[in-house]
């Protein structure tokens, strides 16, 4: 029998998309300024990953209010198709310690699932590109799941594995998913969250090395039988 099932948020959690989404978030805002759409500016990385976990509509409409709808899907198209070729360059990384990490997980009897708010080709990409296959079992994006938010995607997705379930992310789209559900998360302070975005998790962890204790240490603190990790 499973010890539970832990549900991975993935860009700021898994994979360090700043290598990524920076270069690509600069070249759709360059395309903007050329169309006439917004006024030329600089954007730090921390200005830009602000937006990283955020469904597309939701991030266009609130980083450019008022911003034709044709325009802001031309705009994230751009993003998508540079990160696509950033990612097939191999500009890509996990976090240090995500194999280990998951691998210790996988040792202990969890199962392993994907919990993102990313387009459905991204996710089989990524897939391919660092072989997620070996750890995990399960994949739910946003894409999969058309005007769901990330709570939402995960009340339908719990139910189908093991439990207790655990949720694991940077943002505060993550810890709404498992708040919700009344399951416990683990906050990663070394994602893109903004200060404040992780009081509410369960447990905090600085490094994904920390993972499988902080999973453990969020299920004992809701009265599990913690494995040995």
């Amino acid at each position: 029998m499973a010890a539970g099932t832990v549900f991975f948020d993935y860009d700021g959690t898994l994979h360090d998309c700043m290598r990524l989404y920076g270069p690509a978030f600069r070249a759709a805002y360059a395309w903007l300024v050329q169309e006439g759409y917004a006024d030329a500016r600089t954007f730090s990385d921390a200005e830009i990953s602000r937006w990283l976990g955020w469904r597309v509509r939701d991030m266009w409409e609130t980083f450019m209010p008022g911003l034709p709808e044709r325009a802001w899907h031309q705009a994230s198209r751009i993003v998508g198709e540079e990160m696509d070729r950033l990612l097939d360059a191999g500009e890509g990384a996990l976090f240090p310690g995500v194999p280990e990490a998951l691998g210790c997980l996988r040792e202990e009897g969890f199962e392993l699932a994907l919990l993102s708010n990313c387009r459905e080709g991204y996710c089989e990409r990524h897939r391919r590109a660092f072989g997620l296959d070996r750890w995990l079992g399960a994949y739910y994006c946003a894409g999969m799941f058309p005007g769901l938010e990330k709570w939402e995607i995960f009340a339908q997705a719990a139910d189908r594995h093991a439990q207790p379930c655990v949720v694991v992310g940077d943002r505060f789209h993550d810890l709404e998913a498992g708040i919700r559900a009344g399951v416990p998360t683990v906050g990663c302070a070394f994602g893109y969250g903004a200060p404040g975005e992780l009081e509410r998790a369960t447990v905090r962890v600085e490094s994904f090395a920390e993972i499988p204790d902080a999973v453990c240490r969020a299920l004992e603190m809701h009265r599990a039988v913690r494995p040995t990790c």
